[in-house]
């Protein structure tokens, strides 16, 4: 075999080496993206689920098991919020159950303003029917609210409710 054989080969083996390198990289780079995005993707989807259960939770009780209610939307709970809600629900407790007060709640709609890794934020619009002694046959409303939440422990919990 000549120098110029011997070169030509090496430098098309050179040459199939570094494209399939790059080609790698480039494979690397593109997965690397795609999981970044499969993982966004799973935090909306995550922090909107949650968001919406806890939606539902905050908006629905029943007089006849009203501590297991509040308890529940404690539970999902965090921070100030967490604290507020455990206070301002023990305020109004008496009333609920004097009035023998029914809420129930469905979604209308919801989405997910911004989700990441930590923290997330979702708005939801819901159709809710509360009846009471004042109130037999019901009376509807629909409201929305924005839950700010955290991701702690494995769990979306909410750490703020804003009524909108």
């Amino acid at each position: 075999m000549s120098n110029a054989t011997a070169r030509g080969s090496a430098l098309i083996g050179t040459s199939a080496l570094v494209l399939c390198t790059a080609a790698a990289a480039l494979a690397g780079v593109a997965a690397k993206q795609l999981s970044g995005r499969e993982h966004r993707a799973s935090y909306r989807e995550q922090a909107l689920a949650a968001g919406r259960q806890i939606a539902v939770d905050f908006a629905a009780y029943d007089y006849r098991h009203l501590q297991a209610d509040f308890k529940r939307v404690v539970s999902e709970s965090t921070g100030t919020f967490k604290s507020q809600y455990a206070s301002q629900s023990a305020g109004v407790q008496d009333l609920i159950i004097k009035a023998k007060a029914v809420s129930t709640a469905e979604i209308a709609s919801a989405g997910v303003v911004d989700a990441g890794p930590d923290n997330a934020s979702v708005v939801v619009a819901l159709n809710r029917t509360v009846t009471n002694t004042s109130v037999p046959n019901g009376q509807k409303d629909s409201f929305g609210i924005q839950i700010d939440m955290r991701h702690i422990g494995g769990r979306w919990l909410a750490s703020k409710v804003t009524p909108l």
